[in-house]
Formats: C-alpha cells, structure tokens, sequence
C-alpha cells in the first residue's frame, strides 16, 4: 500500500470496517475512497486482506461485512458471558417483575459499556442504553453500579470527562453527593435513581460478579417511579437474585 504502513494502514484499514459496518446497506469501492479521502486504488489495497480474511464480502451492490465478523463476536459475547442463559433470565425476570429487564456487561475499568441485553413488552418504560462511555452512568442504576465498583482513577476520569452534567432537577451533580450514594450501593449491593436521567422512568440494578469476585456487569430493571414506590421491596429482591443468578460462578 503505497505511502502507508504500520500504525497508519492499520488505522485505515479499520476506518473501512467501520465504515461499511455503519452502512445499511453494501458500500461501493469509490464511496469507501471518497469518505477515506484516499484514491481508488488505495480503497482497493485497504479493502483486499480484509476480503481475503473474510471481514468483508464483495456483493454487486459492494461491500458488506463477512462470516468473520460473526466469529468475532460469537467470541466476545463468550469472553463477556453473554451466553442464551442471560437472555433466558432476564425473560424470566421481565415476566416475575412485569418490568423492563437489562443486563449490561461492563469493560475496561469498568466505566465502558461493552454489550447490552433487553427483555421488554410493549409499554414498558425502557432506559436508554448503548454500548460506550456513558454520560449518564451517574444519574442510571447501572450506570452507578459501574462508578461504584471502580477505581478511583476511574472515578476521578469520569468527573473529570464526561462529568457530573444534570440531566433532570432529580440527578446527582455534586461529588460529595455522588460519594455518599457511591458508598451506600456498596454497602447494599443495589442502585437505585428516581427520574435522575429521566423524568417519569425510575431504575434499579445490582452487580453482576465475575469468577474473580469482580464486577462484570449489571441487571437492571426500569419501571414507572409509582411502581417502584409500590413494590419496592419485591423489585430489589427480584433483581439481586437475578444478578446472582447472572454470575458465572452461580452454581447453574
């Protein structure tokens, strides 16, 4: 590839996956070359290994991704955890509770958002998750879990990027604050907030324990703040069980 090598043909190369995995359909060649900003030839030089190895796939219409990106997540979810056991729990769960259940799998220091598994009915008050650094994760149950169990280097990098920003009047801008509800889900092993990331949705989560004693994830539930009021008791029960549960040291 004429002019790129190592570290900069790599992060092209990548640049591609991303591009055609963003697509909602196959990406000629010269589309690739124009959002590259690269000449044809160099689209085709970044694009043929990634062929070759099966990440991409040449259709008529262009390029879509290959058989090797399914691997490649069939092995992350095996890394993660994320076995059909979750999704059967949180079924299970969704079902006992009449409530939205989640589990989000946790990366990195903690604060990364790897994966995210739902089980909802229609009408069910659903949190927003996506996979990546969170700007809410101090005003979500699980999102709080995250920040509780990490280090803090960790913490100190979340106050600093993203930050403490306010999202309802209810949501948690202070330290001091987020220090005192911090200690008080290590202590009780749940997090709760009540309309902190949005009005009208109030959450509950409890940590999900890897092999090692770790953190590795959360199970959440989100429900209306009348409900959990209601059945606040049977909620934080139902989902502490469930994060047991979703442990994979939990005897099966």
């Amino acid at each position: 590839m004429a002019g790129q090598t190592g570290p900069r043909a790599a992060d092209r190369t990548l640049e591609v996956l991303e591009l055609v995995a963003g697509s909602p359909s196959p990406v000629p060649a010269k589309a690739l070359a124009r959002s590259l900003g690269c000449a044809l030839s160099t689209a085709y030089a970044l694009l043929a290994p990634l062929t070759e190895r099966g990440y991409l796939v040449r259709t008529d219409g262009g390029y879509a991704l290959g058989y090797q990106v399914s691997a490649l997540h069939r092995a992350f979810q095996r890394q993660m955890g994320l076995t059909d056991g979750i999704d059967d729990l949180l079924a299970r769960m969704r079902q006992a509770t009449r409530a939205c259940a989640n589990y989000v799998a946790y990366q990195g220091d903690g604060l990364v958002i790897a994966d995210v598994r739902t089980a909802a009915a229609d009408g069910d008050q659903r949190p927003e998750l996506t996979v990546g650094v969170d700007p809410r994760s101090h005003a979500y149950a699980h999102g709080k879990i995250a920040l509780a169990a990490a280090g803090p280097a960790a913490r100190r990098r979340y106050l600093e990027q993203p930050g403490l920003h306010r999202f309802t009047p209810r949501t948690i801008a202070s330290a001091d604050r987020l220090d005192e509800e911090l200690r008080r889900i290590r202590r009780t092993g749940v997090a709760l907030d009540v309309e902190e990331a949005r009005t009208g949705l109030a959450c509950l989560a409890a940590p999900v324990l890897g092999a090692d004693g770790a953190v590795i994830g959360s199970v959440s539930l989100a429900v209306r703040p009348e409900d959990l009021r209601a059945r606040r008791h049977q909620l934080i029960a139902a989902v502490k069980q469930a994060a047991r549960e979703a442990s994979p040291a939990h005897p099966s």
